[in-house]
C-alpha cells in the first residue's frame, strides 16, 4: 500500500499547479461526492459538514482516500497546538466543569440549536435553516422537535446546474415534526456511554478515533471534538477532558474574540485547511462562551456552513404529552420507529422486527 501511495503522490508531480479555479472547482465536486456517500452509508443520522470522513466508508477505496487527504490538506501535519489556543481550552475546561448541565432521574437536557448545512442529491447543492430543540432524559427517552425552513440554491449557478441536471426539481417547502423517543431510544452524538471515556486527554483522543472513525489525522481529532459536544448529553467532566484533549491537537489556533452567526461574541478556536488544493481562509471554527465555557456555535468554509447553540439547560419535563406511551424501552439504542401525523415514535416494541437505528 505505500508503494501505492507513493505512485500517487509523484503521478505528473513535475505537471504546473492547477490554478485557483481549478482548484476550487475540484474540491467542490469532491466534498458534494463526500456528502452523497455519507448519505447513501449513514441513512439514520442527519449529515454534518464537520464530518468529512466518507472516503473511509469504502473499503475498496481506503488507500486512495489517505492519498487524497493528504493532497487536500483535511488532516495535515502541523509541528504543533498553539500555546495561546491550549491556554484557552484548559481555561474553558475549568468552566465548563461547574456548569449544572448534568439531569437527575426524571429530568431532561434541554438542547435549542438552529444551523444552515448544504445537502446535496448528486451535483445539486441546497440549503436550508433547521430549528432544533432535543429533550433527553437520563433513561435515554426524550423528543426531537424539529423545525426545517424552505430549501434555497447556495447560489444561482448552482441554481443554473441542478436544474439542468434535472429541470423537474422542486425545492421542498419548511416543516416540523416531533420525533418521540422510549427509554433507551434517543443517544445523542456519537457515543451515549459517557462513563467509558477516559478522564486523560490523550487517551480520550484515540477513544475517539476508534468510536468516531475517519483517518487518524489531527484535522479528525478536531472534527471529533464537535462531534462529541454539538446536540450531546455529554456530562460537564467529559466535556473538560474534550477541551483538554482540543487543547494537544497540533495545528489548532486561537481566534480571539470572534461573533457566531446571531453576532453573540465568544472564544473561536480554528482548525485551518493545509495543503496546495485547500481554498484560501478555509477552516472549521468552534465558538465557545468566555465565561460558561459552553459551546455558543460553529461555522468554516469550503463548503460554508454555520451553526449557533441558543440554550442548554436541565428542565424537569418534557413540553407536551406524548402521542402514545414510550414503552417498551429499546435494546442498544435499536428499536422500530412508527410513523405518526407529524413525526414519529420510536420503541423497543415489535420484537420480530428488524431493528432500526434511532439516532437522529
Amino acid at each position: 500500500m505505500i508503494d501505492e501511495l507513493q505512485r500517487v503522490k509523484e503521478f505528473r508531480i513535475s505537471e504546473p499547479a492547477p490554478s485557483e479555479a481549478a482548484r476550487n472547482a475540484a474540491r467542490a465536486a469532491l466534498v458534494r461526492a463526500i456528502a452523497e456517500g455519507n448519505t447513501q452509508s449513514r441513512p439514520g443520522r442527519r449529515w454534518r459538514v464537520p464530518r468529512l470522513r466518507a472516503m473511509a466508508i469504502v473499503a475498496a477505496a481506503v488507500a486512495t482516500a489517505v492519498a487524497l487527504l493528504g493532497v487536500f490538506g483535511w488532516g495535515g501535519s502541523p509541528a504543533g497546538p498553539s500555546p495561546a489556543a491550549a491556554a484557552v481550552l484548559n481555561r474553558l475546561a475549568r468552566l465548563i466543569a461547574a456548569q449544572p448541565l448534568t439531569p437527575q432521574p426524571g429530568q431532561y437536557l434541554y438542547v435549542e440549536s438552529r444551523s444552515d448545512y448544504p445537502s446535496f442529491s448528486g451535483s445539486c447543492e441546497t440549503l436550508a435553516v433547521d430549528h432544533r430543540q432535543i429533550w433527553i432524559g437520563t433513561d435515554g427517552s426524550g423528543l426531537i422537535r424539529e423545525s426545517r425552513g424552505p430549501e434555497r440554491f447556495s447560489s444561482a449557478a448552482d441554481r443554473a446546474a441542478c436544474l439542468q441536471a434535472d429541470p423537474k426539481m422542486q425545492l421542498r417547502s419548511g416543516a416540523t415534526s416531533n420525533d418521540w423517543f422510549a427509554p433507551q431510544c434517543l443517544a445523542l452524538g456519537p457515543t451515549n456511554d459517557w462513563n467509558s471515556l477516559s478522564s486523560d486527554p490523550q487517551v480520550l483522543l484515540q477513544q475517539m478515533r476508534q468510536i468516531d472513525g475517519g483517518p487518524a489525522t489531527p484535522g479528525e481529532d478536531f472534527v471529533h471534538i464537535g462531534d462529541f459536544l454539538r446536540e450531546t448529553d455529554a456530562p460537564p467532566a467529559v466535556r473538560a477532558t474534550l477541551y483538554r484533549a482540543a487543547a494537544l491537537i497540533p495545528g489548532i489556533q486561537l481566534l480571539g474574540t470572534v461573533r457566531d452567526h446571531d453576532g453573540r461574541s465568544g472564544l473561536g478556536i480554528a482548525y485551518p485547511s493545509q495543503g496546495p488544493y485547500a481554498s484560501s481562509g478555509s477552516s472549521s471554527e468552534l465558538i465557545f462562551d468566555p465565561q460558561t465555557g459552553e459551546l455558543l456555535g460553529e461555522q468554516g468554509t469550503g463548503p460554508q456552513y454555520w451553526a449557533v447553540y441558543l440554550r442548554e439547560q436541565v428542565v424537569s419535563a418534557l413540553p407536551s404529552k406524548p402521542p402514545a406511551p414510550l414503552k417498551p424501552p429499546c435494546v442498544n439504542t435499536g428499536g422500530t420507529v412508527k410513523q405518526i401525523p407529524g413525526g414519529s415514535i420510536t420503541t423497543g416494541a415489535g420484537l420480530n422486527a428488524t431493528p432500526t437505528p434511532a439516532n437522529p
